[in-house]
């Protein structure tokens, strides 16, 4: 599918220019007189609009953050550095990713104040003002969801409304606001965006207002999960019901959409898509770097960092054997890839794999798997779709259609801990249809999580799930189900290492069998660690210590939004 991100002065059309200030709220204010025809078309605004789903807008969220997320929830095995740190759940204030995904965050609400404040001045010519309040729209339902997921990473954060009258004020330091208000505005500007979007879009990127409506859904069942904010959990569930359903039926369905192709450049902006940020090969930041930090070699691709980096023990043993959605989600031993390696004749996984000379060429790694989502291979592999500076042009989800299926079982399920609703679980049901594996009748909250799992691993939903769970049943409930492998009882420490007990040589000759390895869960029987126990501090990120030192009314105590302790 065509890419539809070019370079551009997108600093000059948002009339905005980030500056290198640890500062997250400090732009260039814009000259208001020099703008003010500006956009003399509606296609000279769409041209602005079109920076809210740039990679480069998202650059330090999604490069430098998102993923990290997963390494918490128990997904990715990763334990090095500071990006270890969210591993073992031990993140500090001074970790510097915690500081890109802040910065990349508002960033993109940044771009979104933009236009919403400014573009309504600067337009004349064929503009007409329902141009106006889509384009408006398309900003507040970036902004709302942008709230929404600092709020679930940080849960007390400032609302941004207005970057520019904030700086022309003066007051730079302003204190976080309550979760709950954040979320209150997150809504109201996605009640805004389902009401004057468009119900279709010519470019398939774009919002529109069934797209918001799905944005909205998974908001309204966050809301709802809270039982100490005094909210009508039952009207949120219903409203996050009716939104997810409109958009299931107003959607493709999910079992005519095949996963094994959900991340490669060839689905960008399809039926799956809600919500994607738009990536494209031109140069560091514009393209999606999973490519590059999650490939095992150079055998599959030009850069590579992954090859310590896995899928954790107890997510493997989350699929069924005849689940069709585990290997484009991870490689074992065993699996084909004609679409990797094609100068080779295409590309079978193995724990390790060797050259005509016997030399080791990729070594395993203490999970014996590694990752294959979003994994497309060499620049040769995939018609110079990957390009040499991390900048592969495969999107990168931040909702899509199975999720919007999960969600309305969640919504539909509401306060209770099951559901049977033959509506939830038909929606269910098809999302594991298209995984290949049974039906079920009922479906628990917790069977609801384990789904959402296998489905969206690596996408770092599972982070925002955790925060639902403990909010409807506690810390002390997810942190047991994080600290047990999701009810696996295979703790994140779990590695295989070599069964020399019981196979005292092992060589090419057997490396490459299951039974030659073992799983061990401490330091004891060979493992580089013992149980790793996360606590509750876990669930709540620490403002980075690189904003706080500008603005150190962060520190203080919350103040709710609307009453005006804000401003």
């Amino acid at each position: 599918m065509k890419n539809i991100i070019k370079a551009s002065a997108v600093a000059l059309a948002l009339g905005t220019t980030l500056v290198s200030c640890d500062d997250f709220l400090t732009i260039d204010p814009i000259d208001k007189p020099a703008m003010e025809n500006f956009y003399t078309s509606p296609e000279a605004l769409r041209s602005t609009t079109m920076a809210l789903y740039a990679s480069k807008t998202w650059s330090n969220f999604h490069m430098n953050f998102q993923w990290k997320m997963d390494m918490i929830n128990g997904d990715i095995f990763y334990t090095y550095s500071d990006e270890g740190q969210w591993y073992f759940g031990s993140y500090t204030s001074v970790n510097p990713y915690l500081n890109e995904g802040w910065k990349g965050l508002y960033n993109v609400i940044m771009v979104a104040n933009s236009v919403i404040n400014d573009v309504p001045g600067a337009c004349s010519g064929t503009i007409t003002k329902d141009d106006i309040n889509s384009a408006i729209a398309e900003a507040r339902a970036m902004r709302g969801y942008c709230h929404y997921m600092l709020a679930e990473v940080w849960h007390d954060v400032p609302v941004i409304e207005n970057n520019s009258a904030i700086i022309t004020s003066g007051n730079l330091d302003l204190p976080r606001n309550t979760q709950a208000s954040v979320y209150r505005f997150a809504m109201e500007d996605l009640d805004f965006a389902v009401d004057n979007l468009p119900d279709s879009d010519s470019d398939a990127y774009r919002l529109d207002s069934r797209k918001a409506r799905a944005l909205r859904a998974k908001l309204a069942v966050t809301m709802a999960s809270h039982k100490d904010y005094g909210y009508d959990r039952e009207a949120l569930y219903a409203k996050a019901a009716a939104d997810a359903l409109y958009v299931i039926e107003n959607t493709q369905a999910l079992t005519d959409i095949d996963f094994a192709t959900l991340f490669d450049v060839e689905s960008n902006n399809g039926p799956e898509s809600i919500l994607a940020i738009q990536c494209a090969v031109q140069g560091y930041a514009f393209g999606n770097a999973r490519n590059v930090a999650w490939s095992r070699s150079s055998v599959i691709a030009d850069q590579t960092w992954g090859a310590g980096k896995g899928p954790t023990i107890s997510l493997q043993k989350m699929y069924d054997r005849n689940d069709k959605r585990r290997m484009w989600t991870f490689m074992t031993n065993g699996d084909t890839y004609s679409m990797l390696n094609r100068a080779g004749g295409g590309y079978t996984y193995q724990y390790v794999s060797r050259d005509d000379a016997g030399d080791v060429l990729e070594d395993r790694n203490e999970m014996l798997a590694h990752i294959k989502k979003y994994i497309i291979g060499k620049g040769a592999d995939c018609n110079g779709n990957v390009g040499i500076n991390q900048d592969a042009a495969n999107n990168i989800y931040l909702m899509r259609l199975a999720d919007v299926y999960l969600t309305y079982t969640e919504a539909k399920m509401g306060a209770a801990s099951s559901t049977s609703d033959e509506l939830a679980m038909k929606y269910f049901n098809m999302v594991r249809q298209r995984a290949g594996v049974p039906t079920v009748e009922s479906v628990t909250y917790e069977e609801l999580l384990k789904e959402r799992r296998r489905e969206l691993a690596f996408e770092s939903q599972t982070w925002f799930d955790t925060q639902r769970y403990r909010y409807r049943e506690g810390d002390a409930a997810a942190l047991d189900l994080l600290n047990s492998g999701y009810g696996t009882d295979i703790n994140r420490c779990a590695m295989y290492q070599p069964d020399y007990a019981n196979i005292p040589v092992i060589d090419k000759s057997n490396e490459n069998e299951f039974s030659t390895y073992k799983i061990v869960d401490n330091t004891a029987d060979g493992g580089m660690y013992d149980h790793i126990i996360l606590s509750s501090s876990a669930f709540v990120a620490p403002i980075p210590a690189a904003v706080s030192s500008s603005s150190p009314a962060l520190s203080g105590t919350p103040v709710d939004y609307y009453g005006g302790a804000a401003e």
